[in-house]
Formats: C-alpha cells, sequence, structure tokens
C-alpha cells in the first residue's frame, strides 16, 4: 500500500497504479528508506485534476494522451478506454470510444441530479437491465466486481446496479469504501501535525524535482495521435465545464438551483429513477416518502395555479365572445345593406342604358362578388358568398362555440360537433386519413336508413328469383347412329374381281362425305316439363309454379 505525501487521495496498492517495475531511483516506491515521499501523477504534474468520464473530484487519476485526467478506475470499468502500456496503465487513451456515449444515459446514483448527464455511464452487466451510472457513483455505492485472478475471462470488471447486486457483498464494499475515505483523511491530518519543518521541506524540494522531471517529460514525448476529423462532443457533458457555469452564475448572482436539468423522466426518484419503492424500514424508503411528500406538494400548488390561470382565460374568453357575437351580426347587417345598395345601383345603371338605347357595362362595383368552392376546415356550402372566414365554430347539437379545440368535423354534413355532445361521446379526436372520412351518428344511421329503403324498394320478382332454389344439371348422354358394318373377309379368303365390262343396271356410286356430327353440350338443360300445379288444395284456389308449393 502507498500514500501520496502532498494529496488526499485514497490509498492504493502498487500494482493496481502501475509503479511495479520503475528502476529509476527517484521514481522507484521500494526505496530502502520508508520515509522517502511518494508521489502520485496529478501531484506531480501540479495540477487539481477533474475526470472526463465521471463528475467526482476525489479518488486517484492518470492522465490520457490529449493532457487530460481520468481516474484509473473509470479507464478501467468504461468500455473502449485503451492504456499505452498496460503494465504502468498510462498513458489513457480516449480516442478509440465512441463519442456519442458522452452524456447519452443518465447516471442513477449522482447525489446531484445536475451532474447526472455528465461523462460517461456504464450499463448494469444484467442481461435486459436498463440502470446506467457512473463508475465512481457504482463505486461509492459498492456495485463493482472483478473476476478471480484464476478466472480466464476476457473482461474481469463488471458492475450490477442495486436490484442485481447482492445485499450483503453490496454492504460490505460500501462500508469498506466510507472507511477508507475516512483514513485517508485522517492520516493527512496527524500527517501534517506531526511533520517537522525539516520534513516539509524535504518532501517539497522532491516535489519540485518531481514536478521539473515531468515537464521535461511532457516536453519531450512525442505528440498524441488524433483523428483528423473534429468530432463534436455536448458542453453539458463536462463535468468541469459544469462546474465553472455554475461558479459564473454565483458570481453573476444567478441562483444554481433552477439550472436545467436534462431528464428524460422528472417523475423518478432521484434513488434509482424508479417511480415506487416497496415500503420498507430502510433508509432509501424514507428519502422516497420525504421527497414524494414534496412533489406533491410542488403537484398540488402547481394545480391551483393553473386553475387560477385556468378562470382567468375562460373570463377572458366569455368577453371575447360576447364581442364576436355582436361583431358577427353587425358584419350581417352590413352585409344585407350592402346586398340592397348593389341591388338599386344595378338598376339605375340598367334605367341608364335604356335611356342611352345603348348596353352598358356594368363597374366592378355593381358586380356580385364571385362564389368560391369553401375549403374543408371551413366546412361551407358552396352556395355561400365570399364572406370572411368563420374563425369560431357552433356545435351542431349544444349550439355553442366553446372548447374550439374539441370540435370536430363531419366530412358529410359538414357541421362541427364536440366530442362529449355525440353519442356516444368519443375520448379522443377521430383520426382522418387521405383514404378515409370521418362522418357523425346522425349521417351514418341516415345512410343505414337509406339502404334498408333501398333493400325494400327492390322488386319482387328480383327477390323471388334470389329465393329460388335450382335443381342440379344431370348429364345426358349422347345417342349415337349406328355406323354401317364394313365388309369383312375370311383369313385365306381371296378377293373377288368384278369385271367393269359387264353391264349393269346399278350404278356404282360414289361415296360422299360423312357429315360432320355437331357437338351438343354435355350439361343439356332438360326441356321443362308442364306445369301442373294449378289448384291449391288448401283455398281451391288457381295457381301457378311461382306461388304454388308442391308438398
Amino acid at each position: 500500500m502507498i500514500d501520496c505525501f502532498w494529496s488526499s487521495t485514497q490509498s492504493r496498492e502498487s500494482g493496481c497504479y502501475g509503479v511495479d517495475g520503475e528502476s529509476d531511483s527517484i521514481m522507484s516506491s521500494a526505496s530502502e528508506n520508508s520515509t522517502e515521499p511518494w508521489f502520485c501523477d496529478a501531484c506531480k504534474n501540479g495540477v487539481t485534476p477533474s475526470c472526463e468520464l465521471c463528475p467526482n473530484q476525489d479518488g486517484i487519476f492518470k492522465e490520457t494522451d490529449a493532457g487530460r485526467w481520468v481516474h484509473v478506475v473509470c479507464a478501467l470499468y468504461v468500455p473502449g478506454v485503451a492504456f499505452g502500456d498496460i503494465d504502468k496503465l498510462r498513458p489513457v487513451t480516449l480516442t478509440e470510444m465512441n463519442y456519442s456515449k458522452y452524456g447519452a444515459k443518465e447516471c442513477s446514483f449522482c447525489e446531484d441530479a445536475r451532474f447526472a448527464r455528465t461523462g460517461v455511464c456504464i450499463s448494469c452487466d444484467a442481461g435486459m437491465c436498463r440502470s446506467y451510472f457512473h463508475v465512481t457513483c457504482a463505486q461509492r455505492e459498492g456495485l463493482l466486481s472483478e473476476a478471480a485472478a484464476e478466472e480466464d475471462i476476457a473482461d474481469p470488471f463488471f458492475a450490477y446496479c442495486k436490484q442485481h447486486a447482492d445485499r450483503f457483498d453490496r454492504k460490505w464494499k460500501r462500508k469498506n469504501y466510507l472507511a477508507l475515505q475516512s483514513y485517508c483523511k485522517v492520516s493527512l491530518q496527524e500527517r501534517e501535525k506531526q511533520l517537522t519543518p525539516e520534513a516539509q521541506a524535504r518532501i517539497t524540494t522532491r516535489l519540485q524535482q518531481y514536478r521539473a522531471k515531468a515537464e521535461l517529460s511532457r516536453n519531450t514525448r512525442p505528440q498524441a495521435w488524433v483523428p483528423r476529423e473534429k468530432l463534436p462532443r455536448p458542453l453539458t457533458s463536462s463535468a468541469s465545464a459544469i462546474r465553472k457555469l455554475m461558479r459564473k452564475a454565483e458570481l453573476m448572482g444567478i441562483s444554481t438551483d433552477i439550472f436545467p436539468v436534462d431528464t428524460s423522466d422528472a417523475n423518478a426518484s432521484l434513488d434509482g429513477r424508479r417511480k415506487h419503492k416497496q415500503p420498507a424500514l430502510t433508509a432509501d424508503f424514507v428519502n422516497y416518502y420525504l421527497e414524494r411528500n414534496m412533489r406533491m406538494i410542488q403537484i398540488q400548488d402547481n394545480i391551483s395555479e393553473q386553475k387560477n390561470l385556468k378562470d382567468k382565460l375562460e373570463s377572458e374568453q366569455e368577453k371575447l365572445h360576447v364581442e364576436y357575437n355582436k361583431l358577427c351580426e353587425s358584419l350581417e347587417e352590413l352585409l344585407n345593406v350592402n346586398g340592397e345598395l348593389r341591388s338599386e345601383g344595378q338598376a339605375m345603371w340598367t334605367l341608364l342604358g335604356g335611356i342611352l338605347g345603348q348596353k352598358l357595362n356594368t363597374p366592378a362595383v355593381l358586380k356580385a362578388p364571385k362564389e368560391r368552392k369553401p375549403s374543408k376546415k371551413e366546412g361551407g356550402t358552396p352556395g355561400k358568398s365570399s364572406s370572411l372566414p368563420a374563425i369560431l365554430y357552433s356545435c351542431g347539437i349544444c349550439k355553442k362555440n366553446q372548447d374550439q379545440h374539441l370540435l370536430v368535423l363531419c366530412d358529410t354534413c359538414k357541421l362541427y360537433y364536440h366530442l362529449g355532445c355525440l353519442e356516444p361521446p368519443l375520448t379522443r379526436m377521430p383520426k382522418k386519413t387521405k383514404n378515409s372520412y370521418w362522418q357523425c351518428s346522425e349521417c351514418d344511421q341516415a345512410s343505414s336508413d337509406e339502404a334498408d329503403i333501398a333493400m325494400e324498394t327492390l322488386p319482387d320478382g328480383t327477390k323471388r328469383s334470389r329465393r329460388q332454389i335450382k335443381g342440379p344439371i344431370k348429364f345426358i348422354p349422347q345417342e349415337m347412329s349406328p355406323e354401317p358394318k364394313k365388309h369383312q373377309r375370311t383369313r385365306g379368303q381371296k378377293r373377288k374381281r368384278v369385271p367393269l365390262s359387264e353391264d349393269r343396271d346399278d350404278k356404282v356410286e360414289e361415296p360422299l362425305p360423312r357429315e360432320r356430327r355437331q357437338r351438343q353440350s354435355a350439361m343439356q338443360k332438360k326441356p321443362k316439363a308442364d306445369d301442373t300445379r294449378t289448384e291449391c288444395t288448401t283455398c281451391r284456389g288457381p295457381g301457378d309454379n311461382e306461388n304454388l308449393v308442391r308438398l
């Protein structure tokens, strides 16, 4: 175990910090003199580092190849972080990690919610778990784990959330972490009290030597590789930038309590970002209970403010509605007066044309306004004149023009209806597309009644023909005509020759070509038999095949 003589960072093993194998006497941590001071990399460089991967400032740091600083534990547990020298754990390379990971997830264990989206968060290694947290936050909660030395696995560093980690193991690790923090602070205070001025001067001199050597190595080391294309990174993902902005706000007299926090679930609790916790006699549930009460008070205050604002806006809306109705009435009167004056002017213009004996062109003032086809949003009829489009629509049932955002247009009757006035009432606005439309229940009922009436007005013959049951068509075999038999001679019998010179009364007729047989349909119908049902056995009345049934 080694301790830094200048800072109050944690004690660490020499192998964990990468100091094994250093042969330089000045840099050696295995000096024979037990009072030989040892300093961490941050003290050697004379900086107060800020980790690029998490918002926590305590811990042991390593310098990156770009001159930034990260925690050693963050570099080990964050995927994509590499080391130039694995044995010495330096320098740390962050260029291989995807920049989209910065600020992508929200830490569920950050004590200050303003830093929840800074740095890079790792996920719980349990399958399908959506918990994310910073490495140092998980270390404080005792959630980090490491595989045993005999286990040969690719990534020996893993972490679980509070739900999937072992409860006793987590409590034991958290207790050790807090004890180590207290030990480091107490040991630094005791060391400062025990140090004599000579020892303090010796430590300061040795620290100056280390810093000079670190400055020399920084100037002589080769420049680190950086990607040619500059990659953007959100400013809010840097914890150091957030601290500087908060400090600037304090100097300007601006309260930092209202600092905007980009959180995906504002109603979730700070501990675990879960909306609900099971009742238990634990500190987590007590914090959740107190926080829930505070949130309830804030929500109730917000509700009362919104109600007052709603009442105020409704009163203003009523006044505007009254004024709007008055303006509509005055507009209607002006339109009527305008129409009367236009008709009188047209009559006088026609009279003047008759006096002159020629047809005069009607001026544009006396012409009737052109009719336009109203749009679907206006819901007007084609016969309307080109008046101003309606701003407030009235419900077709309650005849009120309130709640304009809850009015839905019927594509059939072109009337507007409140969602609550419909039968049955709708809970949300109907979805309209290019290939579909929506109509109210009145129009739907009217269309269904028209369809029923159209079915009733069909002729009786058509309905009877639909109800008439036709029997199956039977197959009728075709009668084949007998063909004349060919003359056959027995085996061994010779053919007889008929002399042509003999006078015969019978002349040899040439064979006529056989007529082609006409094909008849196999599905030929039988001729209908005569209808014999001419009298009803019950009423003794005449009838036919349409109104009589055979029993």
